[in-house]
């Protein structure tokens, strides 16, 4: 009988010893169970501690999920954790993984910039979203060095026009240099290789394409329009007409408060096409890969004017009578003081 207890005490420290130490090894040793260099997890909120430790080990960022669940408890750990999607790097030790979920460290946030949307406004975006500071995004997307080095075609005076609008996961530690490096890749990553031959087939150079582009994005985010509508530029341009389109105007605008005025129109500045010929200087927003494709694969029309019906549609006409009677039909109706071309 005494034999029977001492060799079921002995098993049961044995149990326990190869417990603590299959614990020890899962707390203390590094894993990386995923291929590649990173994963993403995420963990949805009010998930309990099962959940979490199913997660990842589903993900390859522990090795057991049963022993990763009875450390955070047995440690006092198993709560805490902050929802969220993650990209955890490399190889991790499992109190590593906790740290990280209960500081909410490696955490990514969400941030869709809109086909069309200024820089400043893009900047404003990521600030909001807490992805560092608005101030040094518009430094960095000034800086002709950092901008030299992006491997772009020219080096524009700032990134106004690349920074293409998508989806982003950043991280909120990212620097804001590498956030706008990501931004700009993206956007060659979109852009045709062919794209700087595609535009001088129109006569536009790449750059030009890139800022007329941006004009038709703001003038329409109707794809299947777009394409019309930088027919009509494209037919002005030909003729020596000016743009005469009231987006560039307001880009020029420091103070625009949300309403077009006369003094706008008739107030010089680089961005002015009703006064200015030709294109502004650079783009005036960052536009989609519709409004870049529109201007090098313009459709081919006689249009000179267009004029929006109300609903995000347009009405086009190849003089100006027809024009002048489309902008009564539509825009007298909803304010006096609109002005299209």
């Amino acid at each position: 009988m005494k034999h029977w207890l001492w060799t079921l005490l002995v098993l049961l420290v044995l149990s326990v010893v190869g417990t603590l130490g299959w614990l020890a090894k899962s707390l203390y040793t590094p894993y990386q169970g995923f291929p590649g260099t990173s994963v993403e997890v995420e963990i949805p909120s009010g998930a309990g501690l099962g959940l979490i430790a199913s997660r990842l080990a589903e993900q390859g960022v522990i090795p057991s999920k049963t022993a990763f669940y009875w450390a955070a408890r047995l440690t006092g750990r198993g709560t805490g954790f902050k929802h969220g999607l993650y990209r955890l790097e490399g190889r991790h030790k499992a109190l590593e993984v906790m740290d990280i979920l209960q500081e909410g460290r490696e955490q990514l946030v969400k941030v869709t910039i809109p086909e069309g949307t200024r820089m400043r406004d893009i900047f404003a975006l990521f600030e909001a979203a807490g992805v560092k500071n608005e101030g040094r995004y518009d430094q960095w997307s000034h800086n002709r060095e950092f901008i030299a080095s992006l491997g772009l075609p020219e080096t524009p005076v700032s990134l106004e026009g690349f920074l293409f609008p998508e989806t982003y996961l950043v991280s909120r530690k990212a620097e804001e240099r590498t956030i706008l490096k990501s931004m700009v890749q993206m956007f060659k990553t979109k852009l045709p290789p062919d794209y700087e031959a595609q535009a001088r087939a129109v006569g536009l150079s790449w750059y030009e394409a890139i800022t007329l582009a941006s004009i038709v994005e703001k003038e329409t985010g109707r794809v299947a329009e777009q394409p019309t509508v930088a027919s009509v530029f494209h037919n002005r341009l030909k003729k020596g007409m000016r743009l005469q389109t009231d987006p560039t105007v307001i880009y020029g605008v420091a103070d625009y408060k949300g309403n077009i005025t006369k003094k706008h129109l008739t107030t010089f500045s680089p961005y002015n096409t009703y006064l200015i010929p030709g294109l502004p200087p650079t783009p005036i927003a960052n536009p989609g890969l519709g409004a870049l494709q529109a201007v090098v694969h313009p459709a081919v029309t006689a249009y000179l004017y267009f004029v929006g019906k109300g609903d995000g549609s347009h009405l086009f006409s190849t003089n100006f009578k027809d024009h002048d009677q489309a902008v009564t039909d539509f825009q007298r109706r909803r304010r006096t003081d609109y002005h299209s071309y």
